[in-house]
Order: C-alpha cells, then sequence, then structure tokens
C-alpha cells in the first residue's frame, strides 16, 4: 500500500513531450551557440506556501533551476567541478556548496526500502512505473520517510545528474548536523532530509515525490530543448560565500 500519497494518475495523463531529440528542422535552425538540454517541469506543494512551478535545465553537465514567476534568483550545479551555486540577485550573492563526501555509516538510525511495481498502472514512454519507499521501524513504530513513484530506466543521463546534485545537497547538511536524535531531529530528518543520497535515482526518474517535511512533488512534463550556454553562467560581479557550522565564509 503506497502509504501518504495517493498515486496521482493525473500525471500519466500529462502528454509528455519527446525526449527522443530534437527534430531535423530544429536542429538545422539551432544557432552553433547552442546547448540541447531536458527541461523538466515541476509543481512543488509544502506547507504554508502556495503551490508553485519548478522549472530544471539538464546538460551533459549542468542543472539550473528555477521557479516560476520568481526572479530573484536560480541555482546552478556543475557536475564536473561537484559545486552548487546559489544565485541571488537581491543581495548580489552567491551561495557556493562544494562537494563534501560523507558516508551512511555515520547516520544514526537504520532505514529499510521497499520497492514494487504499481499494479495495473500505465507505461511512461514504455517504461513502468514503481513505487520507492523508505521507512524505519517495524510494526506500530514503523513510519513512512519518504515515497517516490518512478519511471523505471527513464531519461537515464539527467538522472545521473540530480543523483549528484542530491549527494552535494546532503553533503552540506552531513557537514552541519549534530547527528543527535531529538523530538525535532526525528529518525526521519535524518534519512530523509539529512543522509538522503537519492538512490532512487538509480532506479530511474521520480515523476510524483512526498518526503517527510511534507514537501511534495510532481513531474508536469519533460521534453529536450535547445538553450543558450549562458543559462548557466554565474554573474562574476556577485559576492561570492560558503556557509560552515558557525559562520559565513567569503570566498571572493
Amino acid at each position: 500500500m503506497i502509504k501518504k500519497i495517493a498515486f496521482n494518475l493525473f500525471i500519466l495523463s500529462v502528454m509528455f513531450s519527446s525526449s527522443a531529440g530534437l527534430s531535423a528542422k530544429t536542429k538545422e535552425d539551432k544557432l552553433k551557440n547552442t546547448l540541447d538540454v531536458y527541461q523538466l517541469s515541476y509543481v512543488e506543494r509544502e506547507p504554508g506556501v502556495d503551490e508553485y512551478e519548478v522549472t530544471m535545465l539538464v546538460s551533459d553537465r549542468y542543472i539550473r533551476i528555477d521557479q516560476s514567476g520568481e526572479d530573484s534568483g536560480f541555482i546552478v550545479y556543475d557536475d564536473k567541478d561537484k559545486v552548487i551555486y546559489s544565485v541571488s540577485h537581491h543581495d548580489e550573492s552567491v551561495l557556493v556548496i562544494k562537494e563534501h563526501v560523507f558516508s551512511e555509516k555515520t547516520l544514526p538510525v537504520k532505514y529499510e526500502t521497499e520497492y514494487l511495481q504499481l499494479a495495473d498502472s500505465p507505461t511512461v514512454s514504455g517504461n513502468a512505473i514503481f513505487n520507492y519507499r523508505v521507512y524505519t521501524g517495524k510494526g506500530e513504530a514503523e513510519e513512512t520517510c519518504l515515497e517516490i513513484q518512478l519511471v523505471e530506466n527513464l531519461l537515464p543521463e539527467v538522472t545521473t545528474l540530480l543523483k549528484n546534485y542530491q549527494n552535494i545537497i546532503s553533503g552540506q547538511q552531513v557537514k552541519m548536523t549534530d547527528n543527535k536524535l531529538s523530538d525535532m531531529q526525528t529518525a526521519c530528518f535524518f534519512v530523509d532530509q539529512i543522509y538522503n543520497m537519492g538512490k532512487y535515482y538509480e532506479k530511474g526518474l521520480p515523476i510524483q515525490e512526498w518526503h517527510s517535511n511534507e514537501r511534495f512533488k510532481v513531474l508536469s512534463t519533460y521534453k529536450k530543448i535547445a538553450v543558450s550556454p549562458g543559462k548557466f553562467t554565474i554573474p562574476e560581479k556577485y559576492r561570492q560565500f560558503s556557509v560552515d557550522k558557525n559562520s559565513k565564509t567569503f570566498l571572493k
């Protein structure tokens, strides 16, 4: 049984754009200084916030993340250098998050994973849909920490970068944590929001996600488009900084 999320068949009724590549005409019309990328559009919800849309552009090296209708900044992930840049136009600054290698050996709790194909569900681009659930405890104490519906083997070139991006995010969280369980820092908090290594990306592309902090995310469309390489450029004049447990460190 899918806990917390009732599987949304609406997602399967969305007309997904072809991921097979750009048409011959589009390729002929493209300028030489453009990049072929996948554009993934999401609808997201979280407690206390109105539903909003997020767009990801994924190339063979970069990810760019924008919130629709929001021009205060954006995020760029560089997979070659394993660095995330969170750009803020408001104060002309860039938060730089570098790779911090970590291991689940320091995770203060244990968890289990359940992976099952969704019975009688339609396919997406010819691929089956599976439910990926991570939970802690047993019996009455069992608690779902993360639940994802994914399309197996869909867009592996995209999921590889998404997994690497998630590991950079989690590495920063691990670096900042004290690893102590409390009423606020629950078992699911550590499993889902601190030590989340994005293992589900090894199975396929998530089309619907539920997280223990009540964040909900649905993939609405994906397609291949051409964009300017400038989409992945960080403003040179913005001040860059990083954050550790105790303070900000300005990099330039």
